[in-house]
């Protein structure tokens, strides 16, 4: 980066060592000066000052859109990514001045900034759990801004028409169809199946994410918000754990055993004897670290869900630290959760825990 540095600013110095040339003898010919004999050489150097002063600039947003693009990996916050769009539509309008290989790097440049912007997005729940509605719309208006400063000056730049027409402007569209689709099934998909907190539970992923290109049958997905009030264990009561107990007993058993009752989150919050040592232990080391961040706000916790009818809910991912959770509420504190909730069809085909839930809802009996 510091030998692009070096030089452009030997380029710039080049260009204005000439410019003062061409001012001192025309100090001393400033009466015969024509178009004729020193306009073609002005404009010539001064064509060169402005590739270079072009150059110089887009070697400073190429040394920061790289280092942008570093932290946009990690995080896809809106101020960072806003900040990352403005800086490349900045250099789309320098690239028509400066060189070809600068074009070149700039375009090479932004391409992976869009690149990581949409791959960051698409992988991870996160931005659609934090982001709000406003923060959408602004993303939206700042790629709507970008696009347009693309292909005005892909006018000029013969180089920049290719990449607009490659893989640069199908980045750009995929961000805007990004910024205004409710929450994509495939982003539902990757991060919870390649993320750090992966379903477990016997999803037919494949057949799932055939519906929803299809949308027949219709698979839909919603992000919802839900704020659990100290002591408020009511508000817990559609949601059922993926974990069975006998229904004569208190022992945990497979859900396909004959008589097997599904547990629910709320009576998981005082009773924890029909799960197994292991799976108990686990949610009191959960209990325990989660007591140790508590503040006036409580604990945020992300879920995935599959929608049972209008008021119950099957924990698909996050049910050791929902357990752990419930188990604080019922102490007074309080709890927000982000839950991704999908809907789909009843079919134990798709997942074979819903064979227990054939009739939806709170209600829903358990099958055969």
């Amino acid at each position: 980066m510091s030998a692009a540095l070096g030089t452009a600013s030997e380029s710039l110095t080049a260009a204005l060592h000439d410019a003062d040339g061409l001012v001192d003898e025309g100090c001393g010919e400033i009466a015969g000066w024509s178009a004729h004999r020193h306009g073609e050489p002005c404009a010539r150097r001064q064509g060169n000052i402005q590739e270079a002063l072009a150059e110089l600039e887009l070697t400073e947003k190429v040394a920061y859109l790289t280092f942008s693009a570093t932290e946009l990996r990690e995080a896809s916050t809106p101020g960072r990514t806003y900040r990352a769009l403005y800086d490349c539509r900045a250099g789309l309008s320098l690239v028509p001045l400066a060189r070809p290989a600068m074009q070149e790097e700039c375009l090479r440049t932004v391409s992976r900034v869009l690149s990581t912007i949409t791959d960051t997005l698409g992988s991870s729940l996160h931005s659609h759990a934090h982001w709000t509605p406003d923060d959408w719309r602004k993303l939206l208006s700042v790629i709507e801004g970008l696009r347009g400063t693309a292909e005005f000056h892909a006018r000029s730049s013969r180089i920049m028409a290719d990449h607009w027409s490659g893989e640069f402007g199908s980045r750009i569209a995929q961000l805007a169809r990004m910024a205004v689709q409710p929450v994509p099934f495939e982003v539902f998909r990757a991060h919870f199946t390649q993320g750090a907190h992966r379903i477990r539970a016997s999803l037919d992923w494949e057949a799932l994410s055939r519906m929803a290109r299809q949308g027949d049958p219709p698979v839909g997905l919603a992000m919802v918000s839900t704020r659990l009030a100290p002591y408020d264990l009511a508000a817990l009561a559609g949601y059922h754990a993926p974990w069975y107990r006998e229904g004569s007993g208190t022992g945990e058993v497979r859900y396909d055993r004959r008589g097997a009752v599904p547990l629910r989150h709320a009576e998981l919050a005082t009773d924890l004897s029909s799960l197994r040592q292991e799976r108990r232990s686990r949610i009191g080391e959960l209990r325990d670290h989660y007591a140790t961040r508590l503040d006036a706000q409580g604990i945020s916790l992300m879920l995935a869900t599959y929608a049972l009818g209008p008021d119950g809910y099957l924990v698909l991912d996050g049910n050791h630290r929902l357990t752990a959770l419930a188990q604080l509420v019922a102490k007074g504190c309080p709890a927000t959760l982000i839950e991704f909730r999908l809907t789909a069809p009843l079919d134990p085909a798709l997942l074979p825990d819903l064979r227990h839930y054939r009739g939806g809802g709170r209600g829903a009996a358990p099958g055969a």
